[in-house]
């Protein structure tokens, strides 16, 4: 997750999960991670014999957390050794804890899986339907805080990027309104190594309709967006009506799957699209 220093540990949100779970004798056993790019590793273990678990490594297309990531809901099984619809590459690790039964929730920020939280036990009956919404009640309120946490990290680099924005150079001219009049040059030349330049130096990804998902215009305004500007001062330094602004910023977000402006604005630079 986040790298921001003035950030709490994510992990200790799934370590506090597992104590809660253990607390409650739902399960015996559990573990889990956070995503790190395509990959949840195992980071944390509560009532494990060995180090095993903490070896283990999920993708989409492996174990039961994979098939857990890619339906995005619980799943469980009663008999892990003799299940068919997983494939078994952790099997030394889950039995060598002796687990027979295993289940496991995913950890959802948004629409994206961002960790996953498995609960094991170790013997031939089944865990109750109430243990099973336990654990799912867990992994929301972890999901929850982190997402709590992105909107607070969100909103911190959209105000540094304000307070680095209004600054003035030595000449006494107001920085945002030279990105903005760079970012109209760059949208307006039509020289393709001008525009590539001019978007190199202002980190902004090539507008070449690949990765970048956005049309220059689209791009601008969510650019204004994290500038921290609202959409009447945005049509204004656009020349444009608030409607049309309005117009751009729905149509971005929707491209960029995000249901606020503040979340655009993230998704716009977890892309790169952005700074």
């Amino acid at each position: 997750m986040s790298s921001d220093v003035m950030r709490p540990d994510d992990l200790d949100l799934l370590r506090r999960a597992g104590r809660n779970l253990r607390r409650a004798a739902a399960f015996p056993v559990v573990f889990g991670g956070l995503r790190q790019g395509d990959r949840i590793p195992v980071s944390t273990a509560h009532g494990a014999q060995t180090d095993g678990l903490t070896t283990i490594v999920i993708t989409p297309t492996r174990g039961l957390g994979g098939k857990c990531w890619r339906a995005g809901r619980l799943q469980a099984v009663t008999n892990y050794a003799d299940t068919e619809d997983i494939t078994h590459d952790f099997d030394a690790q889950i039995l060598g804890e002796r687990i027979v039964g295993l289940c496991a929730a995913p950890v959802i920020v948004g629409t994206r899986v961002m960790g996953l939280l498995y609960a094991g036990y170790r013997s031939a009956e089944s865990a109750s339907a109430d243990a099973f919404r336990l654990l799912e009640y867990e992994a929301r309120r972890v999901a929850h805080e982190l997402h709590i946490r992105d909107l607070v990290d969100e909103r911190i680099r959209i105000l540094r990027v304000r307070e680095a924005c209004t600054h003035r150079d030595e000449r006494g001219r107001d920085l945002t309104t030279i990105y903005d009049r760079l970012l109209t040059l760059a949208d307006e030349t039509k020289d393709p190594d001008t525009a590539r330049e001019l978007r190199s130096l202002l980190n902004m990804s090539p507008a070449d309709g690949g990765a970048q998902d956005l049309t220059p215009r689209q791009t601008q305004v969510i650019m204004l967006v994290a500038l921290g500007l609202t959409n009447e001062q945005i049509a204004a330094r656009l020349g444009l009506s608030i409607l049309t602004v309005k117009s751009y910023l729905r149509a971005a977000m929707a491209r960029l799957g995000a249901h606020t402006r503040y979340q655009a604005v993230v998704e716009a630079q977890h892309r790169r699209i952005i700074f």
